[in-house]
Formats: structure tokens, C-alpha cells, sequence
């Protein structure tokens, strides 16, 4: 890409771009997958003839799917979907849970999880290392990762317990798979008609004491541009804090360091 002129992005070395005229051109690239991105159509071809060049690939033409999230345009509205519904439906399959109600909301106020309840004994944990736990979370994690912020907070929760996993934290993923069961549709969504500034807007928040374990604090950021979400998290603080002061301050910190990141890449 560098031998073509394009510009490696200082701030994500997977994003090439280039300049040409008034128009720009951008290559996404994820190990073998790859995403061009341009107003300029003749800009794309020639991309594409200059891969041709160098390397056997598969032309999808407009992009419809990329690692598992399906990408949905209404151009009549200018709106366009990221979902990962076909994903999820395999993963609720895969775990049986066709024969379940579904739930509102992620993870349910009653569920007050902690190590306490873990197997201590032998028989305890093989019991529990029959029951697809991780695999479970993993795959809740992947979905939340790409294009479902709403289950942020709950997977950070249950993804404590990989380890050493008991009943009580298997019943708390099977909510979150009910919660995905009565949520399929749900999807990021980009609205062309709210362009019109590029300010990235950003969202912090923390729970003191949230973690009974071993009192640490949740905290949460989630950022938006063009009314669009484009980076969310939810995880344990890495360190204690002292007062529901010091918890903010340190939210506020992780939450302005992606902040700095994502001006960077967007101004660039």
C-alpha cells in the first residue's frame, strides 16, 4: 500500500488512505479481509486493479458482511445498519436456547454475583466444567466487541467468573442469551442526515464498589459521532479507589485517553 502512495494511519496502522484530487480513498484491512471506502468510484477500481497486481482475491463487490456483522443500507432514508442478528441466532442455537422466554434487560438487578459462590471442591468443578461456560461467554463477547455496546456491562460482569465458573454465573449468561433471544434487532445505526459536524461526543460513568469480589469499581465510556456509536467499554477499574471521587477521576482518565485516540484518528 505504501508502494502505491497511500498513507499508513499513524493512529491505526490497519487504515491506508490516499488523496486524489478532492476526493479520498481508504483501505481497512483485517488480516485477509479488507474494506475500500470512497465517494470516488474510479478511485476504487483502480485500487482494486493494482491488488489484482500483486495478489489472487475475491471481489464481493459492495460490502453486505464482514467478520460476522452485516452491513443493511436504505439509501431512500440515508441510514445505514450493523448488525450481527445471523451471528447471534447461531449462537442461540448453539447453546439451546430456543425454548427460553426472553428477558428486557441484560443482567437483572437480582443477580448478585461473586468468588464466594465458586466450586471449592473436586466433584464441585467437574461438575461445572461439563457446562460450556466460557465458550458461552466468548461468544457473548465477540458480539458485544463488534456491534452490541448494550451488552457491555453484563458480559464484563460474567467474564470474571472463566476461571472457576458455578451455577449461579451460568444462570446470569443464560439471562444475557435471553436478553439477546428478545434483542435480535438491535443494531448500530449511522444517519447520513446528521453529518453535518464530526464532533465525536463521549459518555463516562463509574460504579463505586460494584464489584463484590473484591470491592473494585465498574466503570463505563461509550462515544458517538454523528449520533452513531463507534467505541463503547465496560471493565473493572485496575486500581482501588478511596472515595466515589477518586472513582470518577480515574473513569474520567480512561475515558480521555480514547478520547484522545479517537480525535486523533479522526482528524487524520
Amino acid at each position: 500500500m505504501i508502494g502505491q502512495d497511500y498513507t499508513q494511519c499513524h493512529y491505526d496502522n490497519c487504515v491506508y488512505f490516499q488523496q486524489s484530487g478532492g476526493s479520498f480513498i481508504y483501505l481497512l484491512l483485517y488480516v485477509d479481509d479488507m474494506l475500500i471506502a470512497s465517494k470516488d468510484k474510479f478511485l476504487i477500481d483502480k485500487l482494486k486493479s493494482q491488488l489484482n497486481d500483486e495478489f489472487e482475491r475475491k471481489d464481493l463487490r459492495a460490502a453486505k458482511k464482514i467478520l460476522s456483522m452485516e452491513i443493511h443500507r436504505d439509501q431512500k432514508v440515508g441510514k445505514l445498519y450493523l448488525s450481527q442478528r445471523k451471528y447471534l441466532e447461531k449462537v442461540l442455537d448453539r447453546f439451546n436456547m430456543d425454548n427460553y422466554k426472553s428477558v428486557s434487560n441484560p443482567l437483572a438487578a437480582h443477580f448478585k454475583l461473586s468468588a464466594e459462590s465458586c466450586p471449592k471442591s473436586e466433584e464441585e468443578m467437574e461438575r461445572m466444567s461439563h457446562i460450556p461456560y466460557s465458550s458461552a461467554v466468548g461468544s457473548l463477547m465477540y458480539a458485544m466487541v463488534c456491534a452490541r455496546p448494550d451488552l457491555a456491562y453484563a458480559v464484563s460482569v460474567v467474564s470474571c467468573y472463566m476461571h472457576n465458573p458455578d451455577k449461579d454465573h451460568w444462570e446470569a449468561v443464560k439471562w444475557i442469551l435471553r436478553y439477546v433471544k428478545g434483542s435480535l434487532d438491535i443494531c448500530l445505526v449511522f444517519d447520513k442526515s446528521k453529518t453535518a459536524t464530526y464532533d465525536v461526543a463521549g459518555f463516562i460513568d463509574s460504579d463505586y464498589g460494584g464489584d463484590l469480589n473484591h470491592k473494585s469499581c465498574i466503570f463505563a465510556y461509550i462515544f458517538t459521532i454523528c449520533v452513531g456509536t463507534i467505541s463503547w467499554k465496560a471493565s473493572l477499574q485496575s486500581i482501588e479507589a478511596l472515595s466515589t471521587t477518586e472513582v470518577e477521576y480515574i473513569a474520567a482518565t480512561e475515558g480521555v485517553k480514547e478520547a484522545i485516540w479517537l480525535r486523533g484518528l479522526i482528524t487524520e
